[in-house]
C-alpha cells in the first residue's frame, strides 16, 4: 500500500515498577522512559511543576514502513510472545501495555485484525491503540 505509512511502538505504564529493568529483560531499548516520582520535564529537558505519577516507557518497534498495520502488529506480538510471563505480571499488578500504531494515510484505506491476532494480543494482555493521521482537507477516496 503505497499511500500509507505505519509506525509502531510499545508503550508500558505502571504505577510503581522501574521499567528500565523490564526493558532490559525484554531486550528492548526505550526511546522515552521515566519512573514514578521523577521530576516532570519537557522532551527538551525543561523542568515542569510536579512529579511523575506513574512509570512509563515507549519503545520504537522499527522504522516507519509501508507494511499494513495488521502485519506490523502480528510481527510485534511474535517478538513479545517469549516474554508472556513478564507482560502478564505487569498488567496484573496495575500496569498497562499497548502497541501504539501511528497510521499515516494519504487516502481512504483499511485493514483487518483477524481473530488469531486479537487472541494473541489478549493472551499477552496487550491493548492496541490506533492513531490515524490524514492530510488536512483529505477527502480523496481510494
Amino acid at each position: 500500500m503505497k499511500d500509507q505509512l505505519t509506525k509502531l511502538s510499545l508503550h508500558i505504564k505502571h504505577p510503581e515498577i522501574d521499567l528500565a529493568e523490564v526493558c532490559r529483560r525484554l531486550e528492548l531499548t526505550p526511546s522515552v522512559i521515566w519512573r514514578a516520582g521523577d521530576e516532570r520535564r519537557t522532551p527538551k529537558g525543561r523542568r515542569l511543576d510536579g512529579v511523575r505519577s506513574d512509570s512509563y516507557c515507549s519503545i520504537e518497534l522499527g522504522p516507519s514502513t509501508r507494511s499494513p498495520p495488521a502485519k506490523r502488529i502480528e510481527s510485534a506480538l511474535a517478538l513479545l510472545r517469549p516474554h508472556r510471563r513478564i507482560l502478564r505480571k505487569l498488567v496484573s499488578t496495575g500496569g498497562r501495555i499497548s502497541l501504539f500504531l501511528g497510521w499515516f494515510c494519504d487516502k481512504h484505506t483499511g485493514d483487518a485484525l483477524e481473530h488469531h491476532v486479537l487472541g494473541q494480543a489478549a493472551d499477552l494482555r496487550i491493548a492496541i491503540d490506533f492513531n490515524v493521521y490524514v492530510p488536512d482537507g483529505s477527502d480523496k477516496s481510494g
